[in-house]
C-alpha cells in the first residue's frame, strides 16, 4: 500500500512541477499556451524524476 501512495505522490510533484515551470514561462497568452508548455515541461521532467528512481533504488536500496 505504501507504493501507491509514493507513486501518487510522484506524479503529484511532477504535475506540480510542471504547472509551476509552465506558470512562470507564460506570457499571459491564455490556457492553450500555458497547457502547451505544460506538455513542453514534462518532457523534461519525467526523465529527471526517472533518473532520481534509479539513483534511490541503485544506492539506496
Amino acid at each position: 500500500m505504501a507504493w501507491v501512495i509514493g507513486i501518487g505522490f510522484g506524479i503529484a510533484t511532477i504535475i506540480w512541477l510542471a504547472m509551476e515551470v509552465a506558470t512562470y514561462e507564460d506570457k499571459g497568452q491564455g490556457f492553450r499556451s500555458h497547457f502547451k508548455i505544460v506538455k513542453r515541461s514534462l518532457v523534461c521532467i519525467i526523465p529527471l524524476f526517472a533518473v532520481a528512481g534509479v539513483i534511490y533504488y541503485v544506492f539506496i536500496s
